[in-house]
């Protein structure tokens, strides 16, 4: 026994109509039906959205996570090669070139990264800097990305000046070199020498 949805008489399954209020029971149920498959098929739709957004976000941080472990291969041949691939132009206070830099991935995330910025100097005179494009590298490999670089003959200049002076009467600064993984937003730190 059950009742009416529309006044709460009293009805059988058999019945076709309410009794009290001449409500069609069947186009109900059918409209009852109608809304559970419409709402399961939304629940099924939203979990795979939900799914696939679970997905992305968690490839996000392993990216992220992945970039940070990202290393400069400074060897012998990465250097070559990054000699080998060098164009430059000279300016009159600078030159900027295009070159390679060799990027390891240890991890086993294929990184897909915005851009490799980096600079060097001695203490904290900046000599150079440079960044390359777009970073992608597959999982434990290595990869030459182009790169652009400028360096400056007056901060060089300042540089051999405060290595000269270091030699003669001693003194803390050393060269160095910073990488960082650039996503446009915010930067971190693959890689410092010195």
């Amino acid at each position: 026994m059950s009742y009416c949805h529309n006044c709460g008489e009293r009805v059988t399954e058999k019945d076709t109509f309410c009794g009290g209020c001449g409500v069609g029971l069947k186009e109900f149920i059918k409209h009852v039906e109608h809304k559970i498959e419409t709402s399961v098929k939304k629940s099924k739709t939203g979990m795979v959205f939900f799914i696939i957004l679970v997905i992305i976000v968690g490839y996000i941080l392993l990216d992220i996570w992945a970039v940070q472990q990202l290393q400069p291969a400074l060897s012998l041949d990465s250097l070559l090669t990054g000699v080998s691939n060098f164009e430059g132009n000279l300016g009159i206070t600078s030159a900027s070139a295009s070159t390679t830099i060799r990027i390891e991935n240890p991890t086993f995330v294929p990184i897909i990264a915005g851009r490799v910025v980096y600079d060097a100097g001695y203490g904290s005179t900046k000599i150079a800097d440079g960044k390359t494009g777009i970073v992608i590298v597959g999982p434990y490999s290595t990869q030459d990305l182009p790169a652009n670089i400028k360096i400056s003959y007056v901060n060089a200049g300042v540089s051999g000046l405060k290595a000269l002076k270091n030699a003669v009467l001693g003194g803390n600064d050393k060269p160095n070199a910073n990488f960082y993984a650039d996503f446009g937003i915010t930067k971190f730190q693959i890689g410092r020498y010195g």
